[in-house]
């Protein structure tokens, strides 16, 4: 278990026995709030209707436990008579209604600030805040799969306001009957000429101004200007007021440096996870676990015809989808090793991190705050941006350090088989180039249980316009890509078929290249900077790349979808700030398109054509799904 600051807690681990292993559950009771027929009672295949089951997990922790002493701050939580701290998560589970229908495998999507993901999944949005998520065509639920949302950001507490958010509350940390106190930054960019206030993340222990600072900067790296106490003020204990120097543009970074008090335990957002899909695998219907019935299906089968259910429980395998925070989340998850349950047993099978980078979060820290992360321009210094960057372990030519991914989880043998999935767009704002690296000039091979995908020309946030970006939004739909491959991990984990072969940028056989070295097309300003993690004091930084491109500006490595393969138009991972808006450096998450002229396209039917083609391609690599790569055949034809 791994604290904040990166201290390794050695515990001994001990192998479980299946009695052992059937008998340790996490202190879990469910509170069923609803339980109701999903889409009016609609059939998905073989499945059957399926059923949407809400309520509220009460979970209690043992701070004394080994296997919990990482949390940061959790010895100094509330706690019960018993000695045991306790917290609630709100939870979402669709399931089939007949349990002897349903395939034993779980989906758990990590819900990114209180909203699903899995809505890209079926056709709908990809941030589904909808409850429970839109069916679209259905993919997940044809599959007969059960798929389970749970909280675990302990600030995102608005469940049942209408939104659909999934929420936790958390205790707070104190030092008996004194509050906790610390200092917090905050960082704010405005990118609109009106607004002239500051939300502050935690409460401010005093209002006293000369206790805090105000400090204003026109780009990252520029040289930060203090504002005079003359021209801001506290409004209370979580709002400052301001008066904006005329000399900065929409796109200035105020950075607001307080002494604020009672944290949250944020880290409990890992052990709820941990603890709440154990109970869901292993815990009996006694217990109170409305998925011990889903044991009765039939079991799963490998290549061999043979069961897979090598842990007993409900389900053979659970697979953890996670999509930029919460992508980040699940490595964060991996690294500080919890992906051990209580009895020793492994909590998922399958994990499939997408588009977080080589990031983990800013969770189990003092005064965390896990919904901010580092960007090139905004939050550059955020914790939860440094090594170790990639899944091999490894010594850090940096710091010295040697550590990995998944050296917690190697140790103890809990480790589960990994997708590993970015955009062009996290090389530029995510570091991802040092996921392959880890932090060296050279290649890193991956762990026999890892993948890694790059989709060449994907933005971070597909279609995102924002007025400070300077070119037009990215439209390229890679969804169908991830649709295959989380199809492909259900088959891997279930010991059914290998999956496809990684497809990332590598260092040595040239399709990685320094930002300096990349030659972009006439016509198209090109980055002069990236993100970078922040190296420790008097050490050098680490080497980081991004991929190579064509004459086009098109990326050259990675999965390149037919739009890409066959371009009309250069799509880039990447967008530059305007003029007005911190010109020159990258606009947050957001990519761009730039259409060729008319007389550099081919004519219709041959781009129709070629992309077919590389349809076909796909699909053979088993990166698209047949019902996906018809679909897509048959918007080619019908744009001849």
């Amino acid at each position: 278990m791994r604290l904040a600051s990166h201290v390794l807690f050695a515990t001994a681990t001990v192998a479980a026995s299946p009695a052992m292993a059937a008998e340790t559950i996490p202190d879990v009771r469910i509170e069923v709030t609803s339980r109701i027929d999903a889409y009016d009672g609609r059939t998905f295949g073989n499945a059957g209707p399926y059923e949407r089951i809400a309520g509220i997990a009460h979970l209690r922790i043992d701070p004394r436990a080994a296997a919990n002493r990482g949390i940061v701050d959790l010895a100094k939580a509330p706690r019960d008579s018993d000695g045991l701290v306790a917290y609630d998560v709100d939870v979402v589970i669709l399931r089939p209604k007949d349990g002897t229908r349903a395939r034993r495998v779980m989906l758990y999507d990590v819900v990114n600030r209180g909203m699903k993901l899995m809505a890209m999944f079926t056709g709908g949005s990809a941030m589904g805040g909808g409850d429970p998520i839109a069916p679209g065509d259905g993919l997940l639920l044809r599959q007969g799969y059960t798929l389970v949302w749970s909280g675990w950001q302990g600030d995102i507490t608005l469940s049942g306001n209408g939104k659909g958010l999934i929420g936790a509350r958390f205790p707070v940390a104190s030092d008996g009957d004194k509050p906790l106190t610390g200092p917090v930054s905050t960082e704010t960019i405005f990118d609109n000429t009106s607004s002239n206030r500051l939300s502050l993340p935690y409460r401010a222990a005093t209002l006293d101004q000369a206790s805090a600072r105000l400090t204003v900067r026109a780009v990252t790296g520029a040289p930060a200007r203090e504002i005079a106490a003359s021209d801001w003020r506290f409004e209370d204990d979580r709002h400052v007021t301001l008066t904006r120097p005329a000399a900065m543009d929409a796109g200035a970074i105020y950075r607001f440096d307080y002494v604020a008090r009672d944290p949250v335990v944020m880290g409990l957002g890992f052990t709820a996870t941990r603890d709440l899909i154990a109970f869901l695998r292993h815990g009996s219907a006694a217990q109170g676990n409305p998925l011990a019935d889903l044991s009765a299906a039939p079991c799963e089968k490998d290549a061999k015809q043979a069961c897979v259910n090598p842990r007993g429980g409900a389900f053979s395998a659970a697979i953890a989808f996670g999509g930029s925070q919460s992508g980040r989340y699940l490595r964060d998850f991996l690294w500080q090793g919890f992906n051990s349950d209580l009895a020793g047993r492994r909590v998922f099978d399958g994990v499939i991190p997408f588009i977080p980078g080589a990031r983990q979060t800013y969770t189990n820290y003092r005064f965390a705050e896990p919904g901010r992360f580092s960007r090139q321009h905004e939050d550059h210094d955020v914790p939860g941006f440094g090594f170790p960057f990639t899944y091999a372990t490894l010594t850090d030519p940096v710091t010295g350090r040697r550590d990995g991914i998944l050296a917690t989880c190697s140790a103890d043998g809990t480790c589960p088989r990994v997708f590993h999935i970015d955009t062009s767009g996290e090389f530029w704002q995510a570091g991802a180039s040092l996921v392959g690296t880890g932090g060296t000039n050279r290649d890193v091979a991956l762990p026999a249980n890892v993948r890694a995908y790059m989709i060449a020309g994907g933005a971070h946030a597909p279609g995102m316009a924002l007025p400070a970006c300077r070119y037009p939004a990215n439209p390229l739909n890679y969804t169908p890509i991830v649709r295959a491959l989380l199809i492909g991990m259900v088959d891997w984990t279930l010991g059914r078929a290998e999956p496809p072969a990684s497809r990332w940028p590598s260092l040595g056989k040239g399709e990685l290249r320094p930002v300096d070295a990349l030659r972009g097309p006439e016509g198209i300003v090109w980055p002069k900077v990236f993100n970078q993690p922040i190296s420790p004091a008097g050490k050098r930084a680490w080497p980081q790349y991004v991929p190579a491109i064509d004459t086009q500006g098109n990326d050259q490595p990675g999965i390149r979808m037919p739009e890409v393969a066959v371009a009309e138009g250069t799509y880039l991972g990447w967008n530059l700030r305007k003029p007005g808006f911190g010109e020159g450096d990258l606009c947050l998450i957001a990519g761009s398109y730039l259409p060729f002229p008319a007389d550099r396209r081919e004519p219709p039917a041959t781009v129709a054509e070629r992309r077919a083609a590389v349809v076909g391609e796909l699909a053979a690599e088993r990166l698209l799904l047949a019902e996906d790569a018809a679909r897509l055949r048959a918007t080619l034809v019908g744009s001849k």
